[in-house]
């Protein structure tokens, strides 16, 4: 029955969060209700896509959506050009006690022995060894892959194909875009972005912009 199943709304309508809603219908005891927008419809599916996005309003219709959806859940479907808002929706949910839910692609091949935080979202084909660690609304996307011992704190977006190798440890809010690669025992700190297919052999400072092969630091991001 409908009414049995867990409400949840998704903060973000473009394409990611049609990423994430398929993912959820994979799941016979969620209901997604819609999703917040700040463009209030701008980035609305239309009837002829698949999936199609409901737009229930921007995000300060949160509260009324608790009083109004008993139990209901939350979970980001923002990409990774949007990290700072990302990090304030967080905020915002733990303001407003909604709490997050997270998001595991049937295909994704996750160890029995790794830990995941609420909100996660883990695409297709990803892998995700032995004893790692991940933190809060983190999202690991198709095919990337998590080896053995690493550790994610919270908000880490790794992109489409993107390798984590063992013993790592990424600070909040690391961008790993799509085919980057970072190697063992790196540290990646707090805020950095591993820009496609650079590959990262030395720690990385926090909000540092890495490129290239060997990756190297050409600038900083503003805190």
């Amino acid at each position: 029955m409908a009414d049995n199943k867990t409400p949840v709304v998704i903060l973000g309508a473009g394409g990611f969060a049609s990423v994430v809603t398929e993912i959820l219908g994979e799941d016979e005891d969620v209901r997604v209700i819609g999703c917040t927008d700040k463009a209030l419809g701008l980035s609305e599916r239309s009837a002829d896509d698949k999936p199609s996005l409901r737009i229930l309003g921007d995000d300060d219709v949160l509260p009324q959506l608790a009083e109004e959806y008993s139990g209901l859940n939350a979970i980001l479907g923002l990409g990774p050009e949007l990290m700072d808002v990302r990090a304030r929706l967080i905020r915002v949910l733990d303001l407003v006690v909604i709490p997050p839910i997270s998001a595991i692609h049937p295909s994704a091949v996750v160890s029995p022995h790794a830990e995941w935080g609420a909100g996660t979202v883990i695409g297709a084909g990803t892998v995700v060894g032995v004893n790692v660690r991940i933190g809060r609304h983190c999202v690991l996307n198709l095919g990337a892959s998590i080896a053995h011992d690493a550790h994610l704190a919270a908000n880490v977006w790794v992109g489409q194909g993107a390798r984590i190798a063992s013993y790592t440890d990424l600070g909040n809010d690391v961008v790993v875009e799509m085919g980057a690669s970072i190697n063992s025992r790196v540290t990646v700190g707090r805020g950095a972005r591993i820009t496609g297919g650079a590959f990262v052999n030395t720690d990385v400072p926090d909000h540092a912009v890495v490129v290239g092969v060997p990756g190297r630091i050409v600038r900083y991001l503003a805190e």
